[in-house]
């Protein structure tokens, strides 16, 4: 099938009608070479507890090259191929073109919808007729048992689980919105080619338009993904922290929720002057100072280890006290041989920065245990770095854009005049 035409651009138009009691829902997943994980997303569609005479399943084959349409066709889902990629923001308008649901249910092809996922989606529309959007989150048990994955969809869990029900921004990984609405605001920005903040940036102009977007907390899904460190990298800086900044700065747009929040912000601030910390110590002579610190890195290296073996589970008590005794006779070590009193200066920069979040390490140390906790110090830090990194590249990128449409403007002009 040859591409539709793009959506049409945002006309600022407010929903004035409501669903009624019993609105049809399409779920569109977009894929691209996925079709071990599409098969698991499917099942769990399937297994959904709505009513199948009111759910349509579309599945939207981004120019895979493996069997991921055949895998769609085998759980009786409506396909749409393209031959060529065009990225998920192309992918999911496309097929919200195509839909018939009065709701879109957006859901990534290596999610797992709960059984209820779905129904929770359609009850908050009919429970507020004014309803344009809800969101939900992602559950306590990742499906890869990788400690990276754990960490990443965990921290993604807490924070949706401690963000406003009010919502500010809409997420494709397990959201849903009127699909007039959608069409009427222009759908997906299809410059975002690859996956990005394309969901990010329809909830600022959903909320700009004076629509209401709603976090429901007990609308989970499983996420599946394997991050891998470089990818994490990648996706939390140039894919998803810089571009959310320059989206902040064009609409000038300063949230406090989520991954906003003033914890977060903080947090951000303690992990750059740690990084300052980090630098200056050597330079002024304590570079011993640093061996504690490293050591923390190798133990939180071999947590994580050790915590990848447990997957979702709890690591066991004894396994825990085990390397807590490991753990605390290595440091303690470390702190004699360095013989440097400065050396505290990092560990004492860590906690601040560990403390913005007592409550996710609370739930942490629920979860999963000590071992999870001293894996998970590290990472946050490695979060809150990309955070900052995120700020300068976003701030330049933003200039970027500005320069760009100033150049367009001008030359438009000039055309006139012409």
């Amino acid at each position: 099938m040859s591409p539709q035409p793009q959506l049409p651009k945002p006309r600022g138009r407010r929903t004035e009608t409501g669903l009624g009691p019993n609105p049809t829902v399409t779920t569109v997943v977009p894929v691209k070479d996925g079709a071990d994980e599409l098969r698991r997303c499917l099942t769990a569609l399937r297994a959904s507890t709505v009513d199948p005479e009111l759910h349509e399943l579309l599945v939207v084959d981004d120019g895979s090259s493996d069997d991921s349409s055949a895998v769609a066709r085998e759980f009786g889902a409506t396909v749409l191929r393209f031959e060529q990629n065009r990225g998920p923001a192309f992918a999911r308008n496309r097929g919200a073109e195509l839909a018939r649901g009065q709701i879109l249910f957006f859901c990534d092809a290596d999610v797992e919808v709960h059984p209820d996922t779905i129904e929770r989606a359609r009850a908050c529309f009919v429970r507020d007729q004014d309803l344009a959007a809800v969101i939900g989150s992602y559950d306590e048990a990742p499906g890869s048992p990788h400690f990276i994955a754990q960490f990443k969809n965990l921290f993604h869990h807490w924070v949706h689980q401690h963000g406003s029900e009010d919502a500010s921004t809409f997420w494709t990984g397990c959201g849903a919105v009127r699909r007039d609405t959608f069409l009427a605001h222009g759908g997906f920005d299809e410059t975002f080619a690859r996956p990005s903040i394309e969901d990010i940036e329809l909830g600022f102009r959903l909320r700009a338009d004076g629509q209401k977007i709603r976090l429901e907390k007990e609308m989970q899904a499983k996420h599946l993904k394997r991050w891998r460190l470089f990818d994490l990298l990648r996706t939390d800086i140039f894919l998803r922290g810089a571009p959310w900044v320059a989206l902040m700065l064009r609409d000038r747009h300063l949230s406090a929720d989520l991954n906003l929040s003033t914890g977060s912000k903080l947090a951000t601030l303690l992990t750059g002057v740690l990084g300052i910390t980090l630098v200056g110590l050597p330079v002024t002579g304590h570079a011993m100072a640093l061996l504690p610190f490293a050591t923390l890195i190798v133990l939180a290296t071999l947590a994580a280890r050790v915590t990848s073996i447990f997957g979702s589970r709890r690591t066991p008590v004894a396994a825990d006290l085990a390397f807590a005794t490991f753990a605390i006779a290595t440091l303690s070590a470390s702190f004699w041989f360095a013989g440097d009193a400065f050396a505290l200066i990092p560990f004492a920069l860590l906690s601040a920065t560990m403390s913005t979040h007592v409550s996710l390490h609370a739930d942490f140390l629920r979860q999963r245990g000590f071992t999870f906790i001293l894996a998970a110090g590290p990472m946050q830090l490695l979060y809150q770095m990309c955070c900052a990194l995120s700020v300068p590249v976003g701030f330049l990128a933003h200039l970027r854009s500005e320069s760009r449409d100033a150049q367009s403007s001008r030359s438009q002009t000039e055309e006139a005049r012409a």
